[in-house]
């Protein structure tokens, strides 16, 4: 599995009458237990659009987008901000869209961060970090979650390092969804050692006034702890 620079690596789909190009957030790799393997690319948010408008440009009432691509298959969340449990749109590549560019842009060199002084050398030098994140459902299933590192906590004094980063990809072991496009939960992952993360996971949310629910947002809310999660965290070098 190489590594990607996340800076330079992009999706662009095409519709008819537009490009959009849209940098790449994070990825999963999903092992089978006989070896075979899918790649799914997350990317980053944007908000709803009338896209080249004369004027207002942004759409009333907006929401977020983004979503998530298979090798065939396409994952879309639209997010307002008063929800119910809004469902993905989800389907094939080719039924939906008229194109699809990948472009990842390969790291050539990594240096592996294998103790918490190598970690906390590297935040303070300013590296780009990469984070690795493995997931296994005990059969023989296997998740890898990478993602660059956007916060990265170190105390030199006391030794210690804590990510706090996303969205990623959350493949879900225990949906009952039919597809495995459809087992993805946009989450946050945060951790302080190479085993063990927490993650919180984006859920329709209940907004409380005076002990009663007066509406729901679709909000990062519910914390899901992985103990045999496994981490690891890689320099860029230039």
């Amino acid at each position: 599995m190489n590594f990607i620079d996340y800076s330079r690596s992009f999706v662009t789909f095409q519709v008819p009458g537009n490009n959009a190009r849209i940098q790449v957030e994070a990825r999963c790799v999903l092992t089978a237990p006989d070896g075979s393997s899918q790649q799914f690319l997350m990317f980053a948010s944007c908000k709803s659009e009338d896209t080249y408008a004369e004027d207002e440009l942004f759409r009333v009432p907006n929401y977020d987008f983004s979503g998530i691509f298979g090798e065939h298959d396409y994952c879309i969340a639209r997010i307002h901000a008063c929800t119910d449990d809004e469902q993905p749109d989800v389907g094939t590549i080719a039924g939906r869209f008229s194109g699809l560019v990948r472009h990842l842009c390969d790291v050539p060199r990594v240096t592996p961060l294998t103790d918490k002084a190598s970690i906390i050398r590297a935040t303070l030098d300013h590296k780009v970090i990469i984070g690795r994140t493995e997931l296994s459902d005990g059969e023989g299933t296997v998740a890898v979650i990478e993602y660059p590192v956007k916060t990265m906590n170190v105390n030199p004094d006391l030794q210690m390092f804590q990510t706090d980063t996303g969205p990623v990809p959350l493949y879900s072991f225990g949906s009952e969804a039919p597809d495995a496009m459809s087992r993805f939960e946009w989450a946050y992952v945060a951790f302080n050692d190479f085993t063990g993360a927490e993650f919180v996971i984006q859920r329709p949310t209940p907004i409380m006034c005076e002990g009663k629910v007066v509406a729901t947002t679709t909000h990062y809310s519910e914390i899901r702890q992985s103990d045999q999660a496994v981490n690891t965290l890689y320099a860029l070098e230039d």
